[in-house]
C-alpha cells in the first residue's frame, strides 16, 4: 500500500463526505477509494469510518487519525513548496575556491555586491593558487587563471580575458638597461611564476606574429603577489597580471618593457559540478561575476566564449 496515498484518499473522502465524489476528484474509480481506506484500516487495525445509507461519520480513532493525517499532508505540501523554491531561489552556503591574487585586488567588491543582491546566500571563500576539482573537493565552484583548464570533471566557463603586461621597477632598468627586443630578454634576471604547462616560456605577439622566448632568473615563486614585490624591489623584468601592476605603471613605482609587443593573455575560468542544471546559488554567482568582467573592455572575451551559465 502507498501510505501516503491512501492517507490523501482518507482525507479527501472525509472532507468531502462521499467516497464519489473523492473519487471524481482524485480522477480515481471508486473500487480504488475503497481500497485505499479498507487497506488504511486494516494496517491500523480499527474502523476509521462508520458508513450509513446516507452519511459517512468517523469513529473515534478515525477523527484522531484524520487530524494527524491533516498535519502530515500539510507537512508534506510545505516541504515540495520549499524544494520547490530552492531550485529557483539562490540561498544556502556556496563554497568558492579563487586564486590568492584575484581575491585580493578583486574579488571582495564584487561578492560584497553579490551578497547584496542574494542576502540569503552565504559565501565561503577559500584563497588557493592550486587548481582545486570541484567535484573532488567539495566546493561549489572554483576560480581559476590558466591558458585552459584540463582534467575537470565539472563543467567550466570562461569568465574573463586576463591580460598581462611585461614590467620592471625603474632602478632595475637603471641598473641594467631596458631591453631593446624580445630576444634580449635572456640576458635579463626575468621572474618567473611557476604555475602552468611552461612558466619559463614567455609567449607574446609582436607585429602579428606570435613569438615565444624562454626565460630565466634567480627568484621563481608560485605567487603573483610575491613577484609583484620583488619587481617593486628592483629584483628583475617580470610578467604579471595587468590587474596587480597597472596602479604601479600610474604612479611610476613600475614601467613597461617592450612596449611594442603584447603578452599572450590568460582567462578566467570557472569550473563547477555539473548535474543535470546548475543549483541556482552556483548559476547566479557565475554569472555575475562574470557580468562584473564584462562591465570594463580589459577583461572582455571574445563573443563565441562569452556564455551565460543557464
Amino acid at each position: 500500500m502507498d501510505r501516503l496515498t491512501a492517507m490523501c484518499v482518507f482525507r479527501k473522502v472525509v472532507e468531502r463526505g462521499s467516497f464519489t465524489v473523492a473519487a471524481e476528484q482524485m480522477r480515481m474509480s471508486n473500487a480504488s477509494v475503497s481500497k485505499y481506506v479498507a487497506a488504511l484500516e486494516n494496517h491500523i487495525g480499527t474502523p476509521l469510518l462508520a458508513r450509513t445509507t446516507r452519511r459517512i461519520n468517523l469513529t473515534d480513532a478515525g477523527r484522531s487519525y484524520y487530524d494527524k493525517c491533516v498535519r502530515i499532508l500539510d507537512d508534506v505540501e510545505e516541504a515540495e513548496k520549499s524544494a520547490g523554491q530552492l531550485q529557483t531561489t539562490p540561498r544556502g552556503l556556496l563554497k568558492v575556491r579563487a586564486p590568492v591574487s584575484l581575491g585580493t585586488a578583486h574579488l571582495g567588491r564584487t561578492v560584497a555586491d553579490f551578497l547584496a543582491g542574494f542576502p540569503e546566500v552565504t559565501i565561503d571563500m577559500t584563497l588557493n593558487d592550486r587548481f582545486v576539482d570541484p567535484a573532488e573537493e567539495g566546493v561549489d565552484v572554483a576560480l581559476f587563471i590558466a591558458d585552459h583548464v584540463k582534467d575537470a570533471t565539472g563543467a567550466t566557463r570562461a569568465i574573463a580575458k586576463m591580460p598581462r603586461m611585461l614590467v620592471a621597477a625603474p632602478a632595475y632598468l637603471a641598473a641594467r638597461g631596458a631591453p631593446e627586443t624580445l630576444a634580449d630578454l635572456v640576458r635579463h634576471n626575468c621572474l618567473v611564476y611557476t604555475r602552468g604547462q611552461t612558466p619559463d616560456e614567455w609567449r607574446f605577439t609582436e607585429a602579428g606574429s606570435e613569438r615565444m622566448v624562454r626565460v630565466g632568473g634567480n627568484c621563481r615563486c608560485n605567487n603573483s603577489l610575491v613577484l609583484r614585490e620583488a619587481l617593486l624591489a628592483g629584483a628583475g623584468i617580470g610578467l604579471l597580471p595587468a590587474f596587480l601592476v597597472t596602479g604601479h605603471l600610474a604612479d611610476g613605482n613600475l614601467h613597461t618593457v617592450l612596449p611594442g609587443v603584447v603578452p599572450e593573455p590568460r582567462t578566467l575560468f570557472a569550473v563547477f559540478p555539473q548535474p543535470r542544471r546548475p543549483s541556482p546559488k552556483v548559476r547566479e554567482f557565475v554569472n555575475f561575476v562574470a557580468r562584473s568582467f564584462a562591465a570594463d573592455s580589459q577583461w572582455q572575451l571574445e563573443a563565441e566564449d562569452a556564455t551565460a551559465v543557464a
